[in-house]
């Protein structure tokens, strides 16, 4: 393949990628962060630096893959909440939804006034850090605590800031039904308002909410984790979060302040080596281990997907009824199917469907 045709091949994936993730924006509802990528997927070009680089992304630029798009966005998010965006800052919420046309050439001029800040930001890879897919994973637990009867310990792959480690320190609205977070020394008891509350629709039957819940230990890894009490790496969290979707960046927001009172340390590890290293010696009589992740999968290349189900394999299958092992992850469906909870637990091993998510936890339809 001659270089011209590579840079070819290159920029029509990157504008595919583009194109793709407006359509993703718009089913997921953030109209403007949709315009945003039709109109710099179709108006980058190579005149400046920073727009080649984009266009010749090595790698799969896509949604389920390096999510340029997200990470271009994220940088100019980043830069319109700094205060440094000038004239774009103009064009973003609150303000009314901008002509396509200024939107991409305020777009393309911010990328070139700030082409060194913007060549970093979308080095890293987008951590969104979720906060409405505790929802799922909350429901996960109980179901778990209330088949094994034990304390749990907690493992998280791929766990950004912690902020969905922590998921049973936030109370919970599920359709009709709520749940609390438990009396403990650093949460709030039940009956007094949590700083998060998270809302989302409910179909099936109702999730495990008189399980016993208690979380005995819980551990984290990222290959880049942020601490949110650093404001340059809050801001970053907070710029991956749509612009016009300003319930999200308020519940993101309450979570980082939920988690500040209360900090926990995510270990800088890649997934696999972390998972092999901490989990054959973790076993304790009495407590459930739980191995986590969510929208995280995808992200990982073959090798490790097959070392950490190989691990977790290897190790439930010395697991016992007093020490069981489960594997819960929510991760996306395939093109337009929601994401999708799974869990296998041990002793067993049965693979289970406990649910269907929207990607943003807005809904839950529980299969079990």
């Amino acid at each position: 393949m001659t270089e011209r045709s590579a840079q070819s091949d290159s920029e029509r994936r990157v504008r595919e990628a583009f194109g793709a993730q407006a359509v993703y924006c718009d089913q997921l509802g953030s109209p403007f962060t949709a315009v945003l990528c039709r109109t710099l997927g179709a108006g980058l070009d190579r005149s400046s630096a920073i727009e080649a680089d984009i266009l010749a992304w090595r790698g799969d630029p896509g949604p389920h893959a390096d999510s340029v798009p997200l990470r271009v966005a994220g940088a100019l998010h980043y830069l319109v909440r700094a205060g440094r965006a000038g004239a774009l800052a103009a064009l973003y919420p609150p303000h009314a939804m901008p002509d396509p046309a200024r939107l991409r050439a305020a777009a393309r001029r911010l990328l070139r006034e700030q082409t060194a800040f913007v060549r970093e930001f979308v080095r890293h890879p987008p951590q969104t850090n979720e906060v409405g897919r505790s929802a799922a994973i909350i429901a996960g637990w109980l179901e778990i605590a209330a088949r094994t009867r034990r304390p749990l310990q907690l493992f998280e792959l791929g766990a950004s800031a912690g902020l969905n480690l922590i998921a049973e320190r936030y109370a919970y609205q599920f359709g009709a039904v709520s749940w609390l977070a438990g009396r403990d020394a650093r949460v709030a008891p039940h009956g007094e308002p949590a700083a998060v509350t998270l809302k989302c629709g409910w179909k099936g039957a109702s999730p495990a909410l008189q399980a016993p819940l208690s979380v005995r230990s819980r551990r984290g890894c990222d290959r880049h984790p942020l601490n949110v009490a650093d404001p340059a790496q809050r801001e970053r969290l907070m710029a991956y979060v749509w612009a016009d979707q300003t319930e999200r960046l308020a519940r993101l927001e309450a979570a980082i302040m939920t988690l500040c009172a209360d900090p926990i340390t995510v270990e800088r590890a890649d997934a696999a080596d972390w998972i092999e290293s901490v989990l054959p010696s973790s076993a304790e009589p009495g407590v459930t281990r739980v191995v986590f992740h969510s929208v995280f999968w995808s992200y990982l290349d073959r090798t490790s997907q097959e070392r950490i189900a190989g691990c977790l394999a290897g190790v439930g299958a010395a697991a016992s009824r007093d020490a069981p092992l489960a594997w819960l992850r929510l991760e996306l469906g395939e093109k337009d199917e929601p994401a999708l909870l799974r869990l296998t637990l041990w002793p067993g091993g049965a693979d289970e469907l406990l649910a269907r998510v929207h990607p943003h936890g807005a809904w839950i339809r529980w299969e079990r």
